[in-house]
């Protein structure tokens, strides 16, 4: 194999292995690691538009700063989600930079009216949503660093339906995925 194609080989693992990073973030709640996809001065295009991450802005429930934050808060509002990656396609505009188009597919478990968590969006009941999409995303180099410095989240289907959770209550409790810091994965990296 030539050099030029390991060179382009690792630039793309690279890459994929932040889309997989985000999705991991933001299953956990994981602020630090979410804010780490994004380089300095990025933008957001998916349910907010605005700075992507920018913890130096001044930020409230009701006036995210950015979209780290108003992803944070709408996801306090779910009991749990989980977002699966798919298709990555990467097209490298020059040697530090490429756009990259990745499908996904999210669920989200709406907490009921009445529970102290839920958002506007809340029903009488849980209630179980779905999106498929893509992320339209720009990434850069800078200093050896990948990183998101563009977002556009482009929603391709939307499915909100009455729960179904049967034989969850069999799992065994510590196999149950959670939130940071108290999943396995992110106790895994605090040791």
């Amino acid at each position: 194999m030539t050099d030029n194609r390991l060179e382009e080989l690792l630039k793309k693992q690279a890459i994929v292995d932040i889309v997989y990073r985000y999705a991991r973030a933001i299953d956990r709640l994981d602020e630090a690691l979410l804010r780490s996809c994004f380089h300095p001065g990025s933008t957001h295009r998916h349910f907010f538009e605005g700075p992507s991450s920018d913890s130096s802005l001044p930020s409230s429930d009701d006036n995210p700063a950015d979209f780290v934050a108003f992803a944070l808060g709408r996801l306090c509002t779910y009991s749990r989600t989980h977002h699966q990656m798919g298709n990555v396609i990467i097209d490298f505009t020059n040697t530090d930079e490429a756009t990259v188009e990745t499908y996904f597919t999210a669920f989200h478990r709406v907490r009921p009216i009445g529970d102290p968590l839920a958002g506007e969006q809340a029903c009488d009941t849980e209630m179980d949503y779905f999106v498929g999409g893509r992320y339209i995303d720009q990434f850069q180099r800078r200093n050896n660093v990948w990183g998101i410095v563009s977002r556009i989240g482009m929603t391709d289907w939307v499915r909100l339906e009455a729960p179904s959770s049967q034989g969850f209550s069999l799992i065994a409790p510590d196999t149950i995925g959670k939130r940071a810091p108290d999943d396995l994965i992110c106790q895994h990296y605090q040791t």
